[in-house]
């Protein structure tokens, strides 16, 4: 052992004894090479890699806390420590912290003013995504490194936020972006004011590693996230396996659902595997392997059992005489079926889904239905939302339109592809507002509440599916099923 990482060991350990017999809560680094808390994380394998290098560090009960919002003083130690800069050991009853920031003003990552009045109070707060940008930055200029002209102009208007970062961080914010350091969130925004994790410290911080040559290699081993793994039937699971390059690397054994799809987003494959009324409740293993490596990890979810309404319809005669007939199932086969064999490899949307009209849930997803006193053979695919005749219906998000048509037994139907196999439907409208190939935006106006097709009343009926699998549209919505008897405000 070194004598600089001697001496930092003893330092930490010193803090952390001092902390504990002070009975405050421990935030002083403490180097561990697993950590009890990161399963299912997206940052579990860049936490892991910068750990062997202890350029990170967690807690003394064995966890990393990775969505906990990171203090200034534990990002200045994480960088310092990714530089391998030599720290003193703390005095006798001194501030864990203050050898870390007097390594910082020596070593030009923050200045005397940074924080206002450089004391415990301020250092102790939470950094923010601008402050961390600039620290990290420092640090990399720091020892040699250099940032092209040519790439700074190129992330200067690359976030649409920039605009909002302090002045005095605001060349700092465009250094990281243009190295690499921040890319941003999916909606291309900075975030410069928010809080930053300790999680995304983890990963400025193997970048650095990366940058400074300290990891030779920039591969990391796969890491599968689930979106749960406990779902209730009509969920839907979304598989995101970071740190692979294709999505022919990788193979996935599993039971529930036959023909999984994967998609590249953002350098992340993703793909999802739905349930519903039909999927029987109960334990699956998935078990994936690394084509290239041949490791195989297996993951485990249940499927739990969801008790399903059965609802007494009682219809017109003419109208069920009119509407569920050979040539209204044939045109449904004809049209509606084929809508959503395909969609975009690429996800048309980039915020929240919305609830498309305003009303009441009058039906469930998944009941079972008895019209006119005879059990159907078939579950209700979505929910029913009675609403006024010439309610607004909108996109519940964005995306192009694939059907918009009347048909026999659904009425003026729209369908609209999301992207990555996700799509929503809109039965029983009045009114067309939107035709097929159209690019509709969120909380756009595409139709109005009708009573057209196999209806009792004006209604909408809105469902959300995986290709043609009918999956709970209030899961995707806000994570919990839509309840009978529920009032829905439209969200515009």
């Amino acid at each position: 052992m070194n004598h600089k990482f001697l001496k930092r060991h003893i330092a930490i350990l010193v803090a952390i004894f001092m902390m504990i017999i002070s009975t405050r809560v421990v935030s002083t680094p403490s180097y561990a090479t697993n950590y009890i808390d990161l399963d299912n994380h997206w940052a579990k394998s860049y936490i892991e890699m910068v750990t062997k290098y202890n350029a990170v560090s967690g807690y003394v009960d064995g966890s990393y806390k990775p969505n906990l919002n990171i203090k200034r003083i534990e990002f200045i130690a994480m960088i310092l420590n990714a530089q391998d800069v030599d720290v003193r050991s703390p005095f006798t009853d001194e501030y864990w912290g203050q050898p870390y920031i007097e390594a910082a003003l020596n070593s030009g990552l923050i200045s005397t003013d940074e924080y206002g009045v450089l004391d415990k109070l301020a250092i102790e707060k939470d950094i923010t995504r601008e402050e961390m940008a600039k620290i990290v930055v420092n640090a990399y200029l720091k020892f040699g490194g250099t940032i092209d002209p040519i790439a700074f102009e190129e992330a200067s208007s690359k976030l649409s936020d920039l605009d909002t970062v302090t002045a005095r961080y605001h060349e700092s914010a465009i250094d990281a972006i243009a190295l690499g350091f921040i890319s941003g969130y999916s909606n291309d925004t900075f975030a410069p004011k928010k809080p930053a994790t300790r999680a995304q410290a983890a990963v400025l911080s193997y970048k650095l590693l990366v940058k400074l040559g300290t990891i030779t290699s920039s591969s990391l081993p796969e890491n599968i996230v689930l979106s749960k793994t406990t779902l209730k039937q009509g969920e839907l699971l979304k598989i995101s396996i970071y740190h692979i390059t294709s999505t022919s690397e990788i193979e996935l054994i599993q039971e529930l659902y036959p023909d999984i799809t994967w998609y590249m987003t953002d350098g992340v494959v993703e793909g999802y595997i739905p349930t519903n009324y039909n999927t029987s409740p109960g334990i699956y293993r998935l078990s994936f392997t690394n084509k290239l490596t041949g490791n195989t990890t297996t993951r485990a979810i249940e499927v739990t059992k969801r008790n399903f309404r059965v609802q007494n319809l009682t219809i017109d005669p003419n109208i069920e005489a009119s509407t569920k007939t050979d040539d209204g199932y044939a045109e449904y086969r004809k049209f509606f079926n084929p809508s959503r064999e395909s969609s975009s490899p690429e996800k048309y949307y980039t915020e929240s889904f919305l609830i498309p009209t305003s009303g009441k849930v009058t039906t469930e997803f998944g009941e079972a239905r008895i019209v006119n006193g005879v059990m159907t053979s078939y579950r209700h695919a979505g929910i029913d939302i009675a609403a006024p005749k010439n309610a607004d219906v909108i996109a519940t998000n964005t995306g192009k339109v694939v059907l918009s048509m009347p048909l026999i037994l659904t009425g003026n139907s729209i369908v609209i592809d999301h992207g990555e196999g996700l799509f929503s439907v809109y039965f029983h409208l009045d009114k067309l507002f939107v035709k097929e190939d159209d690019l509709v935006s969120r909380g756009q106006l595409i139709g109005a509440v009708g009573s057209t097709g196999f209806s009792t009343g004006p209604h909408l009926h809105f469902t959300m599916s995986y290709y043609r699998f009918d999956i709970e549209p209030g899961y995707i919505l806000y994570g919990e099923s839509f309840i009978k008897g529920s009032t829905l405000k439209l969200s515009k």
